[in-house]
């Protein structure tokens, strides 16, 4: 149940936006709709949940605007008049433009970044106060009061609920671009403990990164992130077992990985790289294409993939890139540098998952069992979701077994 109305929220939210024009009622109604669900659903679950929220946030809405002119004077309400069409054909073809819409005013540059992130998290994956204040690491409260500033400020700057013009589009596009990004990877490796794939995020991220390219061609950035989100999108099939269990690039059965998305995210590349040269998405989108268009994982171009990262840690200066870089030297040259390498970034971000796991996995690989456990051990306590703790759990298994067969 909270599957789908996770699913459903962002594009029932933006669709009562249009409606309401107020965020802060458009959430409020949606809130109570959700809530009805949750009672009703279970015996009786809708063709569309995404059409059921909005009728029911809807009529909510009409009655408290109708409560409201009855408290008020009646001269300041106007009853609401909304032939909004709620059938699914109509939903999908609106979807999209409503669901940019609230990226863009969420992305609004008179609200800080941090607040955009929180907003975006709000309001497209339809995650919880509680959930983005985990994942901001702030407390809950500081959260909810940075939200309701950003919601007055919306509404004192009359910030519209649109997509801007051109001119005004440049300013706002890195935000919206994340956005897209955090909603891909929500779907690609999910936060939830149950789902580790959430396809239709995915596809919807992608649906959105088209048609802002759509929207603003010849933008490099626009290119290489949708390229990017292509080319991974085009493992998905090959990421789990029939178990349903996690399989690292190294293992994964490259027949069931998509050419066709493979061949396009290959051409967006190419235009991003033209056009910009070494934009920070275009740059991640090309080590994404080395690894796609490599026949298997051995002929991969290594020495390439560390080039591309040294000059992606240049142009965007980040730990976990640096790691990532680090890996790819580790293919073709001294594993032993690498790991150091690493190493060395402990204090920063020695208490993220993907840094302990890719030191335990460097470890494995050169059949440092003892090293190896130590680090996967410690991987255990950041885990996101049962299949990521299942695989660490049997790469643990296979470091006492080999510990145990030579000792």
């Amino acid at each position: 149940m909270d599957h789908l109305l996770k699913a459903a929220y962002p594009q029932a939210l933006s669709k009562l936006i249009a409606i309401t024009h107020d965020i802060s009622i458009a959430e409020d109604c949606l809130q109570s709709a959700c809530e009805k669900a949750i009672n009703i659903w279970p015996q009786q679950e809708p063709e569309s949940p995404v059409a059921w929220l909005i009728t029911v946030a809807r009529n909510s809405f009409i009655d408290w605007t109708r409560r409201e002119s009855k408290s008020r004077s009646i001269e300041l309400f106007d009853e609401p008049i909304d032939s909004t069409e709620l059938s699914e054909k109509a939903l999908l073809e609106s979807f999209n433009d409503d669901l940019l819409r609230l990226i863009f005013t969420s992305c609004h540059p008179a609200l800080k970044p941090e607040t955009q992130i929180a907003l975006s998290l709000k309001h497209v994956l339809g995650l919880s106060t509680k959930q983005i204040a985990a994942a901001l690491l702030i407390p809950q409260k500081t959260l909810e009061q940075r939200l309701t500033r950003a919601k007055k400020k919306i509404a004192a700057n009359g910030i519209e609920y649109e997509i801007p013009a051109p001119h005004r589009r440049k300013e706002r596009l890195n935000g919206v671009l994340k956005t897209i990004y955090l909603l891909f990877n929500e779907g690609y490796f999910s936060s939830d403990n149950e789902h580790v794939l959430q396809a239709q995020l995915c596809h919807e991220a992608i649906r959105l990164g088209r048609l802002l390219h759509q929207a603003s061609r010849g933008e490099a950035e626009v290119l290489g992130l949708l390229a990017l989100m292509l080319h991974l999108d085009a493992r998905s099939e090959a990421r789990f077992n029939q178990a349903g269990e996690l399989v690292i690039l190294s293992e994964q059965n490259r027949q069931l990985w998509n050419a066709q998305k493979i061949q396009e995210a290959n051409q967006l590349v190419e235009k991003a790289l033209m056009i910009g040269k070494g934009t920070p998405y275009a740059l991640q989108a090309a080590i994404a294409s080395l690894h796609n268009n490599a026949q298997d994982y051995a002929s991969t171009d290594w020495p390439q993939i560390y080039e591309l990262y040294k000059l992606l840690n240049k142009v965007a200066p980040n730990p976990i890139v640096e790691i990532n870089g680090w890996i790819a030297f580790a293919q073709f040259s001294d594993a032993n540098i690498a790991i150091e390498k690493i190493k060395s970034l402990e204090k920063s971000v020695g208490d993220y998952r993907q840094f302990n796991v890719t030191i335990a996995g460097l470890y494995y690989e050169e059949n440092n069992f003892e090293a190896a456990r130590k680090y996967y051990s410690k991987a255990l306590d950041f885990v996101n979701n049962a299949t990521e703790e299942s695989f660490i759990t049997k790469r643990l298994k296979l470091c006492n077994d080999n510990l145990n067969s030579s000792s």
